[in-house]
């Protein structure tokens, strides 16, 4: 239609000037000043199709794609940092990075591991399309540093039980040569019948102890692993960790009353410097800390683009 009337127009003026007819002039005008007007209705019509696809696709974008992944960016930031300073032990791994280790293993951690499962979906064609090249750098580079931490925690694992285990079953044999143990051992023929002394219970598990066959798994295994003593130990808190052995007995082996956090401090005071000496626990600390800064530049880089959303498609920040 522009075409036409823009031909039409040419045509009338070049008619118009040839004859000297200034009626064919002016109407070549109208017709030239029609098509403009159609030319720009088109083109404003056409960048208003375009601006309004790409608010619904950026919108989509971000509560399909970029919330999610945001999220859990700073969930597994979060949970670093109180590592970092003391507030919480740092994880055993983190889910869907690569060599996490087996939630089986991990039956008496309180705190769930953090997660990055959105990336692993969202990483692979087409949905790869939906985030540009520095996002999937940023997000690329999280991943290999989860699976970098999740290796050297696994790897930490192990040398730990090594060094702590003979301690505990140093401390336990102590506590079965007290006179008040013996006792109790003789009048309850090893825990088989009641008794009213305060350590009851406890007796009982360090008399099972000592009962076990030789192929049981080591008693510092599932204190270590299982109940995440390890990220305490490579948060470097002996306090904590003191009080997590003791309130791990009565809360998940009936034990009832123990003895207190101080016993069990003494436990861990006599090797505390060797764990933290230990290469694999100072490289848990050092990948530890690449996975915080990579998290944290890509969670960064994240919510200033969902901040440019908001800005562009959602009217600036929200009055209230």
């Amino acid at each position: 239609m522009v075409i036409i009337f823009s031909l039409i127009a040419l045509a009338f003026f070049s008619i118009g000037e040839f004859l000297h007819n200034n009626l064919l002039q002016g109407l070549a005008g109208v017709l030239g000043g029609a098509a403009l007007s159609l030319t720009i209705t088109f083109v404003t019509g056409t960048e208003a199709v375009r601006e309004q696809n790409a608010k619904e696709a950026n919108l989509t974008r971000k509560y399909t794609y970029y919330i999610p992944v945001f999220t859990e960016l700073k969930q597994i930031h979060d949970r670093l940092e109180d590592g970092k300073q003391k507030k919480l032990p740092y994880p055993q791994g983190i889910k869907s990075m690569g060599n996490e280790p087996s939630p089986g293993s991990l039956w008496g951690n309180p705190l769930s591991l953090p997660t990055f499962t959105n990336w692993v979906a969202f990483k692979e064609d087409p949905y790869r399309s939906n985030f540009t090249e520095k996002a999937c750098t940023l997000f690329d580079g999280v991943q290999k540093s989860g699976t970098d931490y999740n290796k050297v925690v696994s790897e930490a694992k192990d040398p730990v039980i090594k060094i702590l285990n003979p301690i505990i079953d140093k401390a336990f044999r102590e506590w079965a040569n007290r006179d008040d143990y013996k006792r109790w051992k003789e009048e309850t023929n090893g825990g088989s019948a009641w008794s009213s002394d305060h350590y009851h219970q406890w007796h009982s598990y360090i008399y099972r102890y000592f009962q076990r066959p030789s192929d049981s798994p080591p008693e510092a295994q599932s204190l270590v692993w299982a109940f995440n003593l390890l990220g305490w130990i490579v948060v470097n808190d002996r306090d904590k960790a003191s009080d997590l052995m003791q309130k791990t007995y009565p809360n998940n082996f009936q034990t009832q009353v123990t003895p207190d956090t101080s016993w069990f401090k003494s436990i861990l005071e006599s090797v505390w410097t060797e764990l933290q000496e230990l290469s694999c626990v100072k490289e848990v600390r050092k990948v530890a800390d690449e996975l915080l800064v990579r998290t944290g530049q890509a969670k960064d880089y994240v919510q200033a683009r969902l901040n440019y959303i908001q800005d562009m498609y959602e009217g600036g920040e929200p009055p209230l």
